[in-house]
């Protein structure tokens, strides 16, 4: 194997010299400070604060503009850029700036997008770069313009060239998106991209596009993988949700799911309501038939709490008509299909990156403290066996339709003893939810220590990431636990949350230095005509600054590095 796998890295690079080039460009690449990664969680299809966020880099970038031009500009001044970056073709639209002022917002465009790309290698801007004035703004990146010699002034005719051209606003558009594309270099998402906003759908074509993501699953997240899978009570519950919020348009224009045939049924079944309440009643009379059927067919799972009066489960053959055409239109949406297939192969039940732990929602425990032993698939498992085991039968579920582990979505979905959910929470009976006693232990240092471990992670300074559980900051809640072990992300991204939460949202971010926490403000008016307001709190702080070499990115690039070493070395001695 070790010598088929040389071969084959042979041809990829077949001199001495491709190696050499190889290597050098490597480990000069995890000498660099690493990337800023962004952890956001709960965005619940709120498309327009999750694409301002992404705009703003959580207002990353405007800070970073302050840092280089608060000598030199004004505060309106600032934001007036700042706002150009984030939506530049409006923003440019709407003033009539003259030549000389196209060229100064080119030059400190230019400025900043220098400081922004600084951490990163020529190769890998230029590589983003490529088919957009690639060559030229590679030049200017790479230039001393503060410098009054020919070479500078070379420099001003290439801007000069641009506007006489008339192409300045494209330009500006591509630094803007070259600044925006820079100040994240990874972003982590901790769950629940769906349900209760309008416009997940959105959001995905975002994320597809963006690429340098992971998703840690949460429970509305597996309820949407289970339905494209046809899982009947997890579609019908996505249909009755979406009904619920007033959303049919994500489904019928954005997925393609005709929702006519459940419309006339409904009327049928309840003639005196109106077709959107109609509907969701049906759907809700529907999903206790088949939970009912579930929970009698998987015992093990211990879910009789679920439907308090018993009901007779069994289907009319209208009803088993009208859930096989719904399963139709789910599995064949094309672009639901796109979708999920992402969510299926960047997702993960847990992600342990750069010393820290992500999940949605809880590592489920006892009332003692201890990890929770699980009856799962015929096997007791806990901890991060229990983890790993439903991450296996998630991917079973996607890549061999297994009945039982596409049912199983359904139980991640809904389950007081699942990881995703960890909430008793009864479906026909309205009661006060049961959480798991995760929600109560982790407050004490001993058991997020306890937890950390169980995932093999020892750092002083490892965090357990969080979702799932709105954070009360108007109730005096923190997001950060006192014993800074662990730290809860969701803050209300989604604006049915922010009642009760009174912030807007967290993005957690970790740069080279060290790691914080913003606080977003609850926005008012639109967000391309006003900018969102943050607070920040400081985590920690490096003693030294993190480098590429020191994460898990790293890792694997010095893997390679010593993969093409023992090549290098073969090919001297002629073995290859």
């Amino acid at each position: 194997m070790n010598h088929k796998y040389f071969v084959a890295l042979s041809k990829e690079y077949p001199t001495i010299q491709s190696l050499c080039h190889e290597i050098i460009h490597l480990k000069a690449t995890i000498n660099l400070p690493k990337g800023t990664e962004h952890y956001i969680s709960d965005l619940h299809g709120e498309y327009d604060a999750f694409k301002h966020l992404m705009n703003t880099c959580s207002g990353v970038i405007k800070e970073k503009a302050i840092a280089l031009f608060e000598t030199e500009m004004t505060n309106e001044q600032i934001d007036d850029l700042c706002t150009i970056i984030y939506y530049p073709l409006k923003s440019l639209k709407n003033r009539d700036y003259n030549n000389e002022e196209y060229r100064t917002i080119i030059l400190y465009l230019m400025r900043l997008a220098r400081y922004v790309t600084s951490k990163y290698t020529r190769t890998r801007v230029r590589e983003y770069l490529e088919g957009g004035y690639d060559d030229i703004i590679d030049e200017l990146l790479h230039a001393q313009l503060d410098e009054m010699d020919q070479h500078y002034i070379y420099h001003l005719q290439i801007i000069d060239t641009i506007i006489e051209l008339e192409e300045q606003i494209e330009f500006i558009k591509i630094l803007s998106d070259l600044i925006k594309y820079f100040a994240i270099d990874h972003l982590h998402i901790l769950g629940d991209i769906y349900d209760r906003g309008s416009m997940p759908d959105k959001i995905m074509d975002d994320i597809i596009k963006y690429q340098r993501v992971d998703i840690q699953w949460g429970n509305h997240d597996v309820l949407w993988m289970g339905a494209y899978l046809g899982q009947e009570a997890c579609m019908i519950t996505v249909v009755k949700n979406c009904l619920h919020y007033d959303h049919i348009d994500l489904l019928e224009r954005g997925y393609g799911i005709p929702l006519r045939k459940l419309m006339v049924e409904a009327m049928n079944k309840c003639p005196n309501a109106n077709d959107l309440h109609a509907m969701e009643k049906y759907c809700y009379q529907l999903q206790v038939k088949l939970e009912s059927q579930l929970i009698e067919n998987y015992p093990e799972l211990k879910m009789d709490y679920r439907v308090v009066e018993k009901v007779n489960a069994k289907l009319t053959s209208q009803e088993i008509e009208l859930l096989e055409d719904l399963k139709r239109s789910f599995m064949n949406s094309k672009r639901l299909k796109e979708h999920m297939e992402f969510m299926f192969d960047h997702g993960s039940m847990y992600l342990k990156t750069n010393h820290n732990l992500l999940l949605h929602g809880c590592i489920p425990l006892d009332e003692l403290g201890n990890l929770y032993e699980h009856a799962c698939f015929d096997k007791k498992v806990k901890g991060r066996a229990y983890f790993d085991l439903v991450n296996q039968h998630i991917k079973i579920a996607y890549h061999e339709k297994q009945k039982e582990s596409v049912d199983y979505l359904w139980y991640l979905w809904c389950g007081d003893k699942s990881p995703l959910c960890g909430r008793r929470i009864v479906l026909d009976k309205p009661q006060v939810e049961v959480k798991d006693y995760y929600y109560e232990y982790i407050h004490q240092e001993e058991v997020c220590e306890m937890l950390l471990k169980e995932f093999n992670l020892h750092r002083t300074y490892s965090l357990i990431i969080n979702g799932h559980t709105p954070v009360r900051a108007k109730d005096g809640q923190s997001p950060l636990c006192d014993h800074r072990r662990l730290v809860i992300i969701d803050g209300g991204f989604c604006v049915q949350n922010q009642e009760k939460t009174g912030v807007a949202g967290y993005t957690l971010i970790s740069n080279s230095h060290g790691m914080r926490i913003k606080t977003h403000h609850i926005h008012e008016g639109t967000y391309d005509e006003k900018d969102t307001e943050y607070d920040s709190e400081i985590i920690y702080t490096r003693e030294h600054q993190e480098m590429l070499k020191d994460t898990k990115r790293g890792e694997s690039v010095q893997e390679r590095i010593d993969d093409l070493i023992t090549l290098l070395d073969l090919k001297r001695r002629h073995v290859l």
